[in-house]
């Protein structure tokens, strides 16, 4: 069996994640660093002091950039890197189904489950149920290549939460 999936993709989603968790708590100990410097400044101001209006515009200002950048740093590039290094974890620990099918043909188009981009591969597999075939879409990540199929070449895949994990070309 080829493996499409690495536990190394896994390791790297998680220094990713690291990384930018670690990006994130030194800007927040220079914002703290920052109000700490602010609130050192206005306790040494005397009593009625014309300086207080200027320590709370500084105060506010460095506030309302930290609350910002939290805003938009978490909730864009931390929150991306999270749901994908979710879906490596599911990938690397979560449970696998063994399908045989015929590939039919590579679909471009762009998916999104759980937050990460895909692309698929279809396969035509036989239901005995219902004794006609049907289309499985399996999804591989949009950065990665298509393995390479023929087109009605049987392939055993095995998926985990319908990505594809690994497969072995039958023919």
């Amino acid at each position: 069996m080829v493996e499409f999936f690495k536990i190394e993709e896994y390791e790297q989603a998680k220094v990713q994640r690291r990384k930018v968790l670690i990006w994130f708590f030194v800007v927040l100990a220079i914002y703290l660093g920052g109000s700490i410097g602010v609130l050192a400044w206005y306790l040494t101001l005397p009593f009625m002091s014309g300086t207080i209006t200027t320590v709370k515009i500084v105060q506010y200002s460095i506030t309302g950039v930290f609350v910002i950048f939290a805003f938009i740093y978490l909730g864009i590039p931390y929150k991306r890197v999270n749901k994908y290094f979710k879906t490596m974890q599911n990938m690397a620990t979560g449970l696998r189904e063994t399908f045989v099918g015929s590939f039919f043909e590579y679909d471009e188009s762009v998916q999104t489950k759980e937050g990460v981009e895909f692309k698929s591969l279809v396969f035509l597999e036989w239901n005995k149920y219902k004794n006609d075939y049907y289309e499985r879409r399996v999804l591989v990540y949009i950065e990665k290549e298509f393995p390479k199929f023929e087109k009605n070449q049987n392939v055993r895949y095995v998926t985990q939460g319908n990505r594809l994990y690994s497969y072995e070309i039958l023919d």
